[in-house]
């Protein structure tokens, strides 16, 4: 009964922080330079006092060829998929040493190609890319088969 107490009074605790932290890094406001906050204790009692409104903020344009961060975490994380099943055939000795060390060298590539067009494109995949690195994890994972 104290484990089940102390475990949910943990948890609560900790999604408390989180949603605390989220809560204060979900919006920040720039501080002008005159203000009540500078120790300006008459701005904006009086009418004529310049003050003018919030500039709008600009949103930066997005082309239809490329596409946020997402690629990149599916290919990773398709690489990850592909180590774990590599590591799992090389454990119970179904892959040879020679091709697991050729089969890690290809998912090394496979992921240095993967987050060098990612640092070229501001982090973004373009669809090209994107499809060309698809089909050499296709490729890897049919040498993984063919290979145990």
């Amino acid at each position: 009964m104290r484990s089940l107490i102390k475990t949910s009074a943990i948890a609560a605790l900790a999604l408390s922080l989180a949603a605390g932290g989220a809560f204060a890094a979900g919006r920040h406001e720039s501080v002008t330079s005159t203000g009540p906050e500078n120790g300006d204790y008459y701005q904006g009692i009086f009418g004529n006092d310049d003050v003018a409104p919030p500039a709008p903020v600009a949103r930066p344009m997005t082309s239809a060829v490329v596409v946020q961060q997402p690629r990149l975490a599916t290919i990773l994380h398709e690489l990850r998929a592909a180590n774990h099943r590599m590591d799992a055939e090389r454990f119970s000795g179904k892959l040879s040493s020679v091709a697991f060390n050729r089969l890690r060298r290809e998912e090394r590539d496979i992921r240095a190609d993967a987050t060098r067009v990612a640092a070229m494109h501001n982090g973004r995949i373009p669809n090209s890319s994107y499809a060309q690195l698809q089909r050499d994890i296709r490729r890897l994972d049919g040498n993984i088969a063919r290979s145990a």
